[in-house]
């Protein structure tokens, strides 16, 4: 089977235009109606229902089942030529958090001399989306922030960074401003703004409150770190945050809270990537040691 063929098919398939499929590709419409009868014969079989009859094309069932798995074929080889692209190229994978890991970096990347201009980064807002990638393998390593100390995973390598206590921001102008210290009791009434459900830090939030029984607290959730951020400032509502999302932001005071939650920030490694080139091996392990040597 021509591969080339099963691309024209793909794309034809899927826009049921031989003029769109033809302009896509650059060539011309008996190429790609030629494609088509060399993979129906193949498969003796039709693959799209061209007759007059109808005013436009539909795929045949034959023609169905090649679509969905000619898509799979082709984004298989796709993965495959990356792979192979990654390889002779000693590319190494590496999962970010631009809140977080871009904290750390700064201190790291000089220190990782021949991998720098190596580096892919695979970039997450989320560090349960990335915890979640890592684990699966699909990313080898990265750093992220949670609410545990450790990970119950024996196929994860935590190597702790940082631990932060979470803390209240306000704008200047708020009463709270003041406070050297703000306890669950001054603030049950108070409106907060917090990161929205699959960041770590709306659990810890949640986790906050229902410890503190603040029952049912007003809150604003959005994804944005810096739309939280721009509405304290701007506003009296309370933005929930480790200092690691907020340091240099002007325009809001740090709070303390009585027996703040912990924020923890690590590098986590996935140890059992089977598939995992030498020079990956290798980034993992220079990763690990720039970590445990932060630590010290």
């Amino acid at each position: 089977m021509n591969l080339q063929d099963l691309v024209y098919f793909n794309h034809l398939a899927k826009t049921l235009s031989f003029t769109a499929t033809a302009q896509n590709f650059y060539v011309s419409q008996p190429s790609i109606s030629m494609a088509l009868k060399r993979l129906e014969k193949e498969l003796d079989t039709v693959l799209i229902d061209r007759k007059r009859v109808h005013k436009n094309l539909h795929l045949t069932e034959t023609g169905e089942i090649l679509l969905k798995h000619s898509t799979q074929i082709l984004s298989t080889i796709d993965t495959i030529a990356e792979e192979i692209h990654d390889l002779k190229n000693e590319v190494v994978y590496f999962g970010f958090l631009p809140t977080i890991g871009g904290r750390f970096m700064t201190q790291f990347m000089p220190r990782l001399g021949k991998f720098s201009s190596s580096m892919k980064l695979i970039e997450e807002e989320s560090s349960d989306v990335m915890y979640d990638l890592v684990q699966k393998g699909q990313v080898p390593l990265a750093i992220i922030g949670s609410d545990v100390a450790s990970f119950e995973d024996s196929n994860i390598l935590q190597i702790p960074l940082k631990q932060e206590e979470m803390a209240l921001w306000v704008s200047p102008d708020n009463p709270l401003a003041q406070k050297a210290v703000v306890t669950a009791a001054d603030i049950q009434n108070e409106l907060f703004v917090s990161l929205t459900q699959g960041y770590t830090h709306e659990r810890i939030f949640e986790e906050w409150t229902k410890s503190n029984h603040i029952e049912q607290p007003q809150t604003l959730y959005t994804k944005e770190i810096q739309t939280a951020l721009s509405i304290a400032s701007s506003t009296n509502m309370l933005a929930f945050m480790s200092d690691i999302l907020v340091k240099d932001r002007p325009g809001l005071i740090r709070v303390p809270i009585e027996n703040a939650p912990k924020f923890y920030i690590s590098l986590i490694v996935n140890k059992n990537l089977s598939n995992a080139t030498y020079f990956q091996k290798e980034f993992n392990e220079k990763m690990i040691e720039l970590v445990e040597a932060y630590n010290k």
